[in-house]
């Protein structure tokens, strides 16, 4: 099992510097990469207290790549609707390089209407122009010479892409899978890793998605089950009876946040976003209690989160583990006992898993 660390920011310049919690996170990284940790995870989001602050995975990961000697760099996830492919490709090459090879390229449809209202994007093309944005940077990786006659960019022929990437012919590439089946295949027909959080589906759910996953990859001769990376949130602290309620606390303030971002899905409808009018609701209703009970977050002292974390591993064998470890505000000093705890106490007990 592998585990590495996500950042999914939930504060604002009320709280925190935006300098400051950069300067937080890095220094995370830091510790991360010495303690064994396999990946640094960063997501792209605008605007929002919820994830705002990080508006650009791939400049926070060249910083954390100059920081960093080992641990992965993870986009959870870039998103193709939002930049134009050779950008993208270009930005995520040099990624590539200056970490010297440790790129694992993720890509997400992203779903919050604020944002496809700022960047004049129809939410109802999100899909296309997902699948169309991932499937244009790994030719540009990977090709030369050749024309892009796509819906929503045309370009070429070119000449090859500069940089080239460090991983040949390219890194790994992962797109976000939620609840939808053609996501799962789409992706199992391409050959590409995926990226779940299994908050968002049950696990029972989640397993029969996979399923398909494996067949349409088998099915377009793809070796191997491909790789796989579950997000989940975590609190430890030496007792568990700490974790639990300095974690409740946390989880309020991050679902709080959280709230006010799905709140612009507010009298909004799209075809490709069946049921996310409801998100709002849903979270709403979900107590902190009812993530814990269902497995969705790693809690507790460091035998709880060895318990958990083998749990993970029964369930999805071999899966990249990602642990976003703030509920909400910086929590600087909980988020490195958290990060420390996982490295001395959690790591080496999972070695084998």
């Amino acid at each position: 099992m592998r585990i590495g660390l996500n950042f999914l920011p939930t504060l604002g310049p009320d709280e925190v510097p935006a300098a400051e919690y950069y300067a937080d996170c890095l220094h995370l990284c830091g510790a991360a990469d010495r303690l064994g940790f396999s990946h640094v995870k960063a997501v792209e989001h605008y605007f929002h207290p919820w994830g705002g602050y990080s508006p650009d995975p791939i400049a926070l990961l060249s910083a954390v790549a100059a920081r960093t000697t080992r641990v992965r760099l993870v986009t959870g996830a870039c998103v193709p609707a939002f930049s134009h492919p050779v950008k993208l490709a270009a930005s995520l090459a040099l990624l590539d390089n200056l970490s010297g090879g440790r790129l694992d390229a993720g890509f997400g449809r992203a779903f919050l209407p604020t944002e496809f209202d700022a960047f004049e994007v129809p939410m109802d093309q999100s899909k296309e122009r997902m699948r169309e944005g991932v499937d244009a940077v790994v030719r540009l990786w990977t090709d030369s010479d050749f024309r892009w006659d796509g819906t929503f960019h045309r370009f070429g022929p070119l000449s090859p892409l500069l940089p080239r990437p460090a991983q040949l012919p390219c890194p790994p590439v992962y797109v976000a899978a939620t609840v939808s089946e053609d996501s799962f295949v789409w992706a199992g027909e391409r050959g590409y890793h995926l990226m779940v959080i299994p908050i968002v589906a049950s696990h029972q759910r989640l397993q029969e998605l996979l399923k398909l996953y494996h067949e349409a990859r088998a099915a377009h001769g793809h070796p191997g089950p491909g790789r796989l990376h579950v997000s989940y949130h975590a609190y430890l602290a030496p007792e568990r009876s700490e974790a639990l309620h300095e974690a409740e606390r946390h989880f309020d303030d991050y679902r709080s946040k959280q709230l006010a971002a799905y709140a612009s899905w507010r009298g909004v409808r799209s075809d490709q976003y069946p049921g996310y009018e409801k998100m709002e609701a849903a979270v709403r209703a979900t107590s902190f209690t009812d993530l814990l009970d269902a497995g969705h977050v790693v809690v507790g002292s460091p035998a709880d989160a060895r318990d958990a974390l083998r749990l993970v591993a029964e369930r999805y064998p071999g899966a990249e583990v990602s642990l976003h470890v703030r509920f909400g505000d910086i929590a600087q000093r909980a988020a490195m006992r958290t990060v420390g705890l996982l490295g001395r106490d959690v790591l080496p007990a999972l070695a084998d898993v």
